[in-house]
């Protein structure tokens, strides 16, 4: 093979290399094969009276929550998504249950989780804390054991005096509501609408 013969060569196996390769992180940043609700196995359509339903996220839990006096955010305040803040703000994310990851769906990356569908009993939760300030931005983690009853609602926040420490404990509220197929449905709403980067539902 001459010399002209050779570049053609490195030239087209480099070209295959480039697209191999953004094909490949199109298919772990862009996919879209995610659930809408997330739970700790991948058996799906489970009753939800045999479930329990953990949420960290104080605006997810209002939208879908039917009481009225729900005051979640006493002492702290949640982190929206932007670039930079003013105050000091939190975000508290689940992120493994009895030493596994959180099952997302078909995914190969991982997003945050602040819902989860999960088997009642107990539990060994880790959580991520993610703290936000003008000061810059600093995490922390916990593992917590919870006991769980089948066919109810978890609220999980960090105390918020440990907080200002910028430290994690967490903190674990009970609801009223009882997690049914109606709540189930909310929840579902309300990710899909929140979170364009996911498409199945089942």
């Amino acid at each position: 093979m001459d010399m002209t013969g050779r570049t053609w060569h490195r030239g087209l196996l480099l070209l295959l290399g480039l697209l191999a390769a953004q094909m490949l992180l199109a298919g772990c940043s862009l996919c879209t094969k995610r659930l809408y609700l997330y739970r700790d196995t991948e058996a799906k359509g489970l009753p939800t009276s045999g479930q329990a339903l953990l949420i960290t996220d104080p605006q997810l839990a209002r939208a879908v929550i039917a009481s009225s006096d729900l005051n979640l955010e006493a002492g702290g305040q949640w982190a929206p998504e932007q670039p930079a803040y003013a105050s000091d703000v939190y975000r508290l994310s689940l992120e493994q249950l009895d030493g596994k990851a959180v099952y997302q769906g078909l995914c190969l990356d991982t997003r945050p989780t602040y819902s989860v569908e999960v088997h009642p009993g107990s539990r060994q939760v880790r959580l991520r804390l993610d703290m936000f300030g003008p000061w810059g931005q600093e995490k922390a983690q916990e593992v917590t054991k919870i006991t769980l009853e089948p066919g109810r609602v978890y609220f999980l926040r960090p105390e918020y005096e440990a907080l200002k420490n910028r430290q994690l404990m967490v903190k674990v509220v009970p609801l009223a509501d009882s997690y049914n197929a109606g709540l189930r449905t909310r929840v579902q709403d309300w990710n899909r609408q929140h979170d364009q980067g996911r498409n199945i539902a089942d």
